[in-house]
């Protein structure tokens, strides 16, 4: 990106962040990233903006994608599985999964020209897509069991085929029962119980296995955490 357009891509970020500080978002890394944080500490939400390093002074795209994570989480994936590399991610997607706006090539073009229509309507788009899930996740009971019955689905308009299930979240805040539980459902409505044993006799075979596909890493996480696959 050149010095001119990433100027203009930070100086949007911050007109961002500027508007949507009365919802309880800060920023960080000049804006780049805005985070918003449970009244209970317990888990936080952030936004990062990206770029392309195609623009132009007409054409400065920013991209949101969001991510939930938990210092507690990660604290708790060090100390049980003493994972050097934790982060305690719970969730992660592009903004717009999570809205109308779902399997769209959608760029947010913030051309100074462009900042005073498109900018209300990203940060309208934040607000009413992100801020039910911090609401969810401020009881994390609840949210444990919201996330047994509906896995992650969230809203109507999130695809959670290939989406991950947060076992270790489930395990960490609710109990491996719990997490049993919400595999069980995961695996019947993904149709994933052939895949879980693919990798569940690969890893018991040879201590390791690669990730194949993006589910996998649930299947990891229900490994290394005993679930069972009842099916």
């Amino acid at each position: 990106m050149e010095t001119k357009t990433r100027d203009i891509f930070l100086a949007a970020c911050t007109k961002i962040a500027e508007q949507l500080a009365i919802h309880g978002f800060k920023p960080m890394q000049k804006a780049q990233t805005i985070r918003k944080t449970t009244r209970n500490k317990k888990v936080y939400l952030d936004i990062h903006f990206q770029s392309s390093v195609k623009n132009w002074s007409g054409g400065v795209m920013l991209w949101p994608y969001l991510s939930i994570a938990s210092n507690e989480l990660k604290r708790w994936q060090v100390q049980q599985h003493r994972e050097g590399n934790a982060t305690g991610t719970i969730f992660a997607t592009r903004l717009e999964n999570l809205t109308p706006l779902k399997n769209k090539t959608q760029d947010w073009n913030m051309a100074v020209s462009n900042q005073d229509n498109v900018i209300p309507k990203l940060c309208e788009l934040i607000v009413a897509y992100t801020l039910p899930l911090v609401d969810l996740l401020e009881d994390t009971d609840q949210a444990v069991q919201f996330m047994v019955a509906n896995g992650v689905a969230f809203n109507e308009h999130f695809d959670t085929r290939h989406q991950n299930l947060p076992i270790d979240f489930l395990c960490c805040f609710g109990s491996v029962a719990l997490a049993q539980k919400a595999f069980d459902n995961y695996l019947l409505q993904q149709k994933l119980t052939a895949s879980a044993k693919r990798f569940y006799e690969e890893i018991a075979a040879k201590g390791e296995a690669a990730n194949r596909v993006v589910t996998d890493s649930t299947m990891r996480a229900a490994y290394r955490n005993q679930l069972t696959i009842n099916g």
